[in-house]
């Protein structure tokens, strides 16, 4: 994110944050070419100028809104976390109709915003997709998974999976999501923990 700082007046933080939400619901609306800096301003019920003086562009102020939106559910999976476990919480995440639609309009700006994608790839999916490989290895070793399989086509199932259901019009709930993940995962031998 790059703000640019000035000297004079105090930033009012209740600005930003306002800023911040604003750019968000329109990025969820209208998609990134749909955003502007006016409507943003408009929205938050502030100046333009002091968006700008927030943030050089459009480009610098969606990406600090998708910053804005990240919670503790878009962080990387915690460390010792099972294939379960994961497979539960990309559920929930996915069964969320905001998250699925600004994630629909995140893949959609790669031809027009290719930084805004860049910035989300390597800030929030990649740090979650470098760790497949040990949650993969875990499920390995605890027989759970056939000793052959390739930790890498369970990040690849998972994508896959997680692609379509960001593509699919109609609305699914965890339970759907999560069946439909465990459902590939057992045609690659997995077995899940008895609960």
């Amino acid at each position: 994110m790059a703000s640019v700082e000035r000297h004079g007046r105090p930033r009012d933080p209740g600005n930003d944050a306002a800023i911040l939400e604003a750019a968000l619901d329109l990025l969820i609306e209208r998609g990134a070419a749909g955003t502007s800096i006016e409507a943003v301003a408009q929205r938050a019920g502030v100046a333009k100028l002091t968006v700008y003086r927030r943030w050089r562009s459009k480009d610098d102020l969606l990406m600090a809104a998708l910053e804005h939106a990240r919670g503790a559910d878009l962080d990387a999976p915690p460390a010792g976390q099972s294939v379960d476990e994961l497979v539960s919480s990309i559920a929930e995440l996915l069964s969320q109709p905001r998250f699925r639609t600004l994630m629909a309009r995140v893949i959609g700006a790669s031809v027009d915003y290719p930084d805004l994608v860049t910035a989300y790839r390597a800030r929030y999916l990649q740090p979650r997709l470098d760790t497949l490989p040990e949650i993969a290895r875990r499920a390995i070793n605890a027989g759970q998974l056939p000793g052959e399989t390739d930790p890498g086509v369970i990040s690849d199932i998972l994508s896959s999976a997680i692609g379509f259901v960001l593509l699919h019009q109609e609305e699914m709930t965890a339970a759907e999501i999560e069946g439909r993940l465990r459902g590939l995962l057992r045609h690659i031998g997995y077995q899940a923990v008895p609960t």
